[in-house]
């Protein structure tokens, strides 16, 4: 696997160069000097912390392709997490025939380019995956989970408000704790909240609530995307059809190239896989309630419901959709493999003793 990871490294830092300009330049201030800026000058959160992050290694001299082999690495190293926690939740196999269906997780074409991209998904994917294993082992006090729990909000402060609310909404489900108590607990989290939807605010420049402000803000990223390749008319969408399009496009019949055609296989496995937890929760829904689902199984699926809900209104772009699925369909597809095993398992743990 660690191969296959590279290959994709090299993939896109040759997209990257042959483009001439992309986020990855700017992380690695290829389109700039840094000669009158200091490190502490890109010390805060978002865009600029990457480059903070980056300062010291550009500093050394360490060329383009440097940067995307050690971001390569660290999206190397967020597989490893991922798939330890893969075995934690599945076991080593998930037998579909003959074939193992979790190597389509493990060489996930997708997942693999965009974490070998310099710049945010690498950090993203490691902060989820950490995260993700903490949820399941119920071991917070690491090192690697406290700073997961950091630079994630960091990064993407969006990202760690909608899994702050996923995680919230997932406690109060799943805690056996009186609800009183669950409340009280839930409430500690507010404040984290408030700073976290500030940190958004600003970042947008929307700089306060106002409903109207935000809604021209939005419609203003959308249509940012019209000039670009692969612009997707979201306006012009109903609801339901802008949450398919964000999930599951582009389909395979929109392929216009090779790189095109693995991106509609991988939203056709995507699409199949919910097809199929859909047909076992409908034929085996009366089993659902002898299943205890867990914390992290509600936080997957809370989350990959509220990325859809909210960026939907942000994004027009098959190229940005393929690159925001790597934060929530990797922890979602687990989800939803696992509720299909379970309710297969007990359907026939009741037919063995029948």
């Amino acid at each position: 696997m660690f191969l296959w990871h590279f290959i994709f490294v090299f993939i896109a830092w040759n997209d990257r160069v042959t483009r001439g300009f992309s986020d990855a330049h700017y992380y690695w201030a290829e389109n700039y000097s840094l000669a009158e800026k200091s490190w502490f000058s890109f010390f805060s959160y978002g865009t600029d912390f990457v480059v903070w992050l980056n300062y010291p290694f550009i500093k050394l001299g360490i060329p383009f392709l440097g940067g995307f082999i050690l971001y390569g690495l660290i999206g190397y190293f967020a597989f490893l997490n991922f798939i330890h926690w893969i075995t934690l939740v599945l076991g080593t196999s998930v037998k579909f025939g003959k074939f193992n269906l979790l190597l389509l997780l493990f060489f996930w074409p997708n997942l693999h380019y965009w974490t070998a991209v310099l710049g945010k998904e690498a950090l993203i994917f490691w902060s989820l995956s950490v995260l993700f294993l903490g949820f399941t082992t119920q071991q917070f006090k690491n090192l690697s989970f406290v700073i997961a729990v950091l630079l994630l909000p960091v990064i993407r402060p969006h990202v760690g408000l909608l899994l702050l609310v996923a995680g919230g909404l997932a406690y109060l489900i799943t805690s056996e704790t009186p609800f009183r108590t669950k409340l009280k607990k839930v409430f500690f989290l507010l404040p984290f909240a408030v700073i976290l939807l500030y940190m958004v605010l600003r970042l947008s420049e929307i700089r306060y609530l106002d409903w109207e402000r935000i809604v021209r803000f939005n419609r203003g990223s959308v249509l940012s995307f019209s000039d670009s390749g692969s612009y997707v008319p979201m306006e012009t969408y109903s609801w339901f059809y802008r949450m398919i399009s964000f999930y599951f496009r582009p389909f395979l019949w929109e392929a216009t190239s090779f790189r095109t055609v693995i991106v509609g296989l991988d939203n056709l496995i995507y699409l199949i896989l919910h097809g199929i937890a859909l047909v076992f929760l409908y034929r085996y829904y009366a089993k659902l309630k002898l299943i205890r689902l867990p914390f992290w199984w509600y936080t997957a699926v809370f989350f990959s419901l509220f990325c859809g809900m909210v960026f939907i209104y942000r994004y027009a772009n098959f190229g940005i959709f393929m690159r925001t699925k790597i934060m929530y369909a990797p922890f979602m597809v687990v989800a939803l493999l696992w509720l299909s095993l379970e309710l297969k398992n007990i359907t026939v743990l009741n037919k063995s003793k029948n």
